[in-house]
């Protein structure tokens, strides 16, 4: 199975609006630097793919050229103030290093768009109205997420200068490398940038997204992503399984667990599954492992250093076409679509028994995940490891944690400046094992909580005897995992 990416351009556009918007997010992930050396592909892939879209003016009397709007000569002074900073970019800060892999996706789903309007777009002399509520659409998606990016380099960009301020106003000196200069002329280049994008942003979002062009969701492309989905994720995590897969296929299961949590509840308001077996045993499961994917997740990207964060390409395709199909269910605009809504896009009838097969499988790949964490030649970033081990040290006298000495550190000094990605230690192993083990007891739980989705057993009222029910009960059909832990997980707060 390849990555062949499958989504619409109004798919792609929603896909890096949303990543510009996990930017925003996932705070301690950002870097000023990283960030900063893969800003300006965001802006060239939003600059050709505005231009590849059809124009929204009248051509000038007697010629073929077209007068820009203020949206197009926004466009034209952002590229031309990007192009010119990089063009010019000196010697030291931000340097050469790796890219930001969250912008790079950003910059590859304008590009993707683009290519898919060049190549397959027809292009009307006149555009009626649905096709120009449809291009407003897609030139605000481009703005918003030009306008979101911005700030969130930004953010990365004013944390590094206020950092830079206080090292100075205390030792009087900087690091090698570093100049106040070159980050307050970013720091201001940037917000010029987002004042510009904003003024388009605040008089278009979120009004004109109303008039995007959607096509009908396909009736098996639900089932299709879970099972693609599967597939990939199975292969990826056995034939070499790397922190950054490990990222994404736990962010990617919480994903379907949440969006199988909202399809399950709109069937339930419809009657296609037992509204009280919902919410006192599929919903709280669901949450739980939802959770549990999430905390995961999170350590994962703190042990996956800067330098290893690309994923499995088709990894990656499996997951942002699972990403796309729950979209087009539970999205409206910028805002979640309502139980009549998502009916009137899917069967409601069908969700039970896809959401009961993908809690099925939800299981097995947790087994898988753990089975990942156990393997020996798992690494972790070097400055993750410290943070973790750090925080068992802070919260608990460990048995296998460092004393007072430096040659008993979780991370060599050398390790730690670099952040390499070194061996995980046994204390660190097992925080994360004690994490893969709580994993598999909520997912069991969840699949246990859907084995009547589909309509195999029937519901049982709350107070009936369940002596009266065909075979054993749900509760009695859990899959056994030997003994249960009390405490969540390290990291998970709720």
């Amino acid at each position: 199975m390849t990555g062949v990416d499958q989504r619409s351009v109004g798919e792609l556009l929603l896909e890096a609006d949303h990543t510009a918007r996990s930017i925003l997010v996932d705070v301690g992930d950002m870097d000023a630097a990283t960030m900063l050396r893969t800003w300006g592909e965001v802006v060239q892939g939003a600059a050709e793919l505005w231009r590849a879209l059809p124009t929204t003016t009248p051509p000038l009397p007697g010629t073929a050229r077209r007068t820009p709007d203020a949206a197009d000569l926004t466009m034209q002074r952002l590229e031309a103030m990007t192009n010119a900073r990089h063009r010019r970019r000196e010697a030291g800060w931000p340097g050469d290093g790796p890219p930001d892999e969250r912008h790079l996706q950003i910059a590859g789903a304008f590009a993707r768009a683009e290519d898919l309007i060049s190549r397959h777009a027809s292009r009307p002399v006149v555009l009626n109205a649905r096709q120009r509520a449809d291009l407003d659409a897609a030139r605000t998606r481009i703005m918003h997420t030009l306008y979101l990016g911005a700030h969130g380099v930004s953010v990365a960009v004013g944390h590094h200068l206020r950092g830079l301020e206080s090292k100075v106003a205390i030792h009087g000196t900087l690091p090698a490398g570093q100049s106040l200069r070159q980050v307050r002329t970013a720091y201001e280049h940037l917000a010029a940038f987002e004042q510009l994008a904003g003024a388009i942003v605040a008089k278009t979002y979120p009004a004109a997204l109303a008039g995007e062009h959607r096509d009908p969701p396909a009736a098996s492309r639900l089932a299709q992503a879970l099972a693609d989905w599967d597939v990939v994720a199975h292969r990826a995590l056995v034939d070499d399984p790397r922190t950054a897969d490990l990222m994404l296929a736990a962010r990617t299961q919480a994903l379907i667990l949440t969006g199988s949590n909202a399809l399950l509840r709109s069937a339930a308001a419809a009657g296609y599954v037992d509204r009280t077996h919902h919410d006192d045993r599929l919903e709280p499961a669901l949450v739980a492992t939802q959770e549990r994917w999430e905390t995961l997740a999170v350590t994962m990207a703190a042990l996956t250093p800067p330098h290893e964060r690309r994923t499995n390409p088709d990894l990656t395709a499996a997951s942002l076409e699972v990403r796309a199909t729950l979209r087009e269910l539970l999205l409206d605009a910028a805002t979640t679509a309502t139980p009549a809504l998502i009916a009137q896009r899917t069967d409601l009838g069908l969700i039970p028994s896809t959401v009961g097969q993908a809690l099925a499988a939800n299981l097995d790949l947790a087994h898988l995940t753990s089975q990942a964490l156990h393997d020996r030649r798992l690494t972790g970033a070097a400055r993750g490891i410290h943070d973790m081990a750090t925080a068992i040290w802070r919260s608990e006298s460990h048995p296998n944690m460092i004393d007072g000495s430096p040659l008993q550190a979780a991370v060599a000094p050398k390790d730690l400046l670099a952040n390499r990605a070194i061996p995980l230690p046994r204390a660190i192993r097992g925080q994360i094992l004690d994490a893969a083990g709580s994993l598999v007891e909520v997912a069991a739980t969840a699949m246990s909580a859907g084995s009547q989705l589909g309509g195999r057993a029937p519901a049982l009222p709350r107070d009936a005897d369940p002596s009266s029910s065909p075979g054993r009960v749900t509760q009695d059909r859990v899959v056994g995992l030997g003994t249960s832990r009390d405490l969540p997980a390290m990291g998970c707060e709720r």
